[in-house]
């Protein structure tokens, strides 16, 4: 019997509009309704997930910076917490203006960045957003005040060319102290060592007494992959990775066809 659920948000819960179907919802509300804690594991900061959280009405904690960051939503109740260390991101942010790479750095609190197409359109997407669910955003052109006033869960880069977007995957490989991994097709995160959606799932079991084979992961990315790995049954989406796909239990629909709606119905709510 299944009595925690853990959901990737982009790619998995939410559709290609960026919103959650009725279909998705409902059956995430039959899932609390059994008794399963219903946990959302994302490589967001907590800033990007207030309109989210809120419409779901998520009580239990929410795994975010893919894993650096474990806490009850908007509360100072943190069941782990991890920063990136000052020396890394300096290098980090160095690496990205010499090779004109976007990046945004985040925190518990914020989200710091240059002006860049990531941040274009997560103010597009905020437009229609309530005041009390838009993201607390720091934006300056200054990468010394960047790199030198912050510490950050996550920093994501963004690269759309793939020859450089190799390259920068290659660069990462000179670090010893970071985990990092794709969250979408060029979009690269950078963790502290130790720090992924699998991990999280484990420090989240251990809090509530709950065992692997009781644990459903559903995922589309490769940061998806560890926390696939460790649940007793790990689905991947339709639209998932061909890697996340290869190590996972059970493929659904796409997000863009309820397909975690889809599993929910057709296996876990069958064993409840």
């Amino acid at each position: 019997m299944y009595k925690l659920a853990v959901f990737d948000m982009d790619g998995t819960i939410l559709n290609s509009k960026h919103e959650i179907s009725k279909e998705n919802k409902d059956a995430i509300k039959e899932l609390e309704s059994n008794g399963v804690k219903i946990v959302i594991a994302t490589g967001r900061p907590g800033q990007f997930l207030k309109k989210f959280v809120n419409d779901l009405e998520i009580k239990e904690y929410v795994i975010t910076c893919n894993g650096s960051v474990i806490g009850k939503p908007f509360t100072d109740d943190f069941l782990h917490i991890n920063t990136i260390n000052k020396e890394t991101v300096i290098k980090i942010v160095d690496m990205c203006e010499e090779n004109h790479y976007d990046y945004l750095l985040y925190t518990i609190d914020t989200v710091v960045t240059k002006m860049n197409d990531k941040l274009n359109l997560i103010r597009k997407a905020e437009e229609l957003y309530e005041e009390k669910d838009k993201a607390h955003i720091i934006q300056t052109e200054d990468p010394n005040y960047i790199k030198n006033n912050f510490f950050p869960n996550k920093i994501l880069i963004t690269e759309k060319d793939p020859v450089k977007f190799k390259k920068l995957w290659d660069f990462m490989k000179g670090f010893r102290n970071i985990e990092y991994t794709q969250s979408w097709v060029g979009a690269l995160d950078v963790s502290p060592l130790g720090d992924t959606k699998g991990n999280a799932v484990k420090i989240l079991a251990k809090h509530y007494g709950i065992k692997k084979e009781e644990i459903v992961s559903f995922g589309d990315q490769l940061n998806d992959i560890t926390m696939i790995k460790y649940a007793g049954l790990g689905i991947a989406m339709g639209n998932a990775e061909d890697e996340v796909k290869q190590i996972a239990d059970y493929v659904t629909l796409t997000n863009d066809e309820s397909g975690v709606a889809f599993a929910i119905k057709k296996i876990i709510l069958k064993e409840l």
